[in-house]
């Protein structure tokens, strides 16, 4: 691993930590913003001295004796630990769903603040007592100081993943009732970081265990660790920073929910295709995709309406039987209705069979389904493509709208 890639946890926190604060004046939460400074600047700096290249550089010092190694070794995680309990305090200090306000929440940080307190200074005994040796990528130890060391590893490990399981419940649970929004997004990447900082957190386990068989285990940051860590930071970087970011993915976002929509009505525009009118043709290449779906949409209510002719009045009766054979669950159930109506109408116009007559048709209308559904508004381009996409994914796949369709067949075939 080259030292420039070792540093990159290093580089990546303390990004993080000059966003934070960059927000502390403007923020709603300044105590919040200070946690996240703090337990920014802190993971730097030990990310920072448990990178390789440092640990080697402090085993060259021209000191004859290996307290610099070891020292530096053991701040090193402890400068982890206060990351740790600083990214627990921005939780309370946001005040998220967890503890209950006010004495509660004073108790609750109490207890978190002793625990620290208690875990720090049981680490840096434990480390002592094993009288632990560093040569710049390894930490030794022997006898009985494999256990006191490997004491060391076992509570820096349960204090870490106790620290993330905290945090990553909490925001969890506070972006399950979020709406949809730069929020919500920022936060599920929050939620991701630190799951891959449980990972982390986790692979500390194989000093413990390298301590115990070996008496020996690794200075520093491996590369493994290196890489969740990493990833831990970006995530969580990119989550914290996800209001800032948004109006710069926006367009593309747009682009790619216009193109999904684009070849999602695929199938029910070429169903269609048969119907429309003869001056109907295709958006170019060169318009744009957003032109491309706008026209599709278009082209797909030309062909409702090209279909209305046949629209046959025993539509209803065969839908009904239709989803009574194969039922839909009630979220689909108004995009089957319409795409079965659909599929019996180009069933019929395929057969170049018309209905009875113009007034014994029935008075539903494609599009409209009989019992009006207040939960399907279509008030924008965004929100008809998304349903006319529903109502293709039906036409295609949905074994009530094929049974529909079958019905109509087998009417036209046996003649009426």
């Amino acid at each position: 691993m080259t030292s420039a890639l070792a540093y990159l946890p290093t580089v990546l926190a303390l990004a993080v930590g000059a966003y934070e604060f960059r927000q502390y004046r403007t923020s709603a939460s300044p105590a919040a913003a200070r946690a996240l400074c703090l337990f920014a600047l802190a993971m730097g700096a030990a990310t920072a001295l448990l990178a390789p290249p440092t640990r080697v550089a402090l085993a060259e010092l021209p000191v004859h004796s290996p307290w610099p190694g070891v020292l530096g070794y053991l701040v090193g995680r402890e400068l982890e630990m206060l990351a740790l309990f600083f990214l627990v305090r921005a939780v309370f200090a946001l005040e998220l769903p967890g503890p209950g306000p006010s004495r509660t929440r004073h108790r609750t940080h109490r207890r978190h603040l002793r625990l620290t307190a208690a875990a720090l200074a049981l680490c840096t005994v434990t480390f002592l007592l094993g009288r632990a040796r560093s040569t710049g990528e390894h930490v030794s130890a022997q006898g009985s100081g494999r256990i006191a060391v490997a004491a060391f590893d076992t509570v820096f490990t349960l204090y870490s993943l106790w620290c993330l399981c905290v945090f990553v419940l909490v925001v969890h649970r506070h972006a399950r009732g979020l709406g949809r929004g730069a929020l919500r997004t920022g936060l599920r990447l929050i939620v991701a970081g630190g799951l891959v900082g449980l990972l982390w957190a986790g692979w500390g386990f194989t000093s413990v265990a390298g301590m115990l068989a070996r008496g020996q285990q690794s200075a520093g940051q491996d590369p493994v660790a290196v890489w969740l860590s990493s990833t831990c930071l970006l995530l969580g970087g990119l989550g914290a920073t996800a209001a800032s970011w948004r109006p710069l993915t926006a367009r593309p976002v747009r682009w790619l929910r216009a193109y999904q929509d684009h070849l999602m009505l695929r199938p029910l525009w070429a169903a269609l295709r048969a119907v429309l009118p003869e001056d109907a043709v295709l958006a170019g290449p060169r318009r744009g995709v957003m032109f491309a779906r706008y026209r599709r949409v278009i082209e797909i209510r030309d062909g409702y309406l090209a279909l209305r002719p046949y629209l046959h009045p025993r539509t209803a009766r065969w839908t009904a039987e239709a989803l009574d054979r194969h039922p839909v669950p009630t979220a689909r159930r108004a995009a089957a209705v319409e795409a079965a109506a659909i599929a019996v109408a180009l069933e019929c116009a395929g057969a170049r069979l018309r209905g009875r007559a113009t007034d014994a048709r029935t008075d539903e209308v494609i599009g409209a389904p009989p019992t009006q559904r207040t939960d399907v508004v279509r008030d924008s381009l965004d929100a008809e493509a998304a349903w006319l996409a529903r109502v293709a994914r039906e036409l295609t796949c949905s074994p009530a709208v094929a049974y529909a369709r079958a019905c109509a067949g087998r009417y036209v075939t046996e003649g009426g």
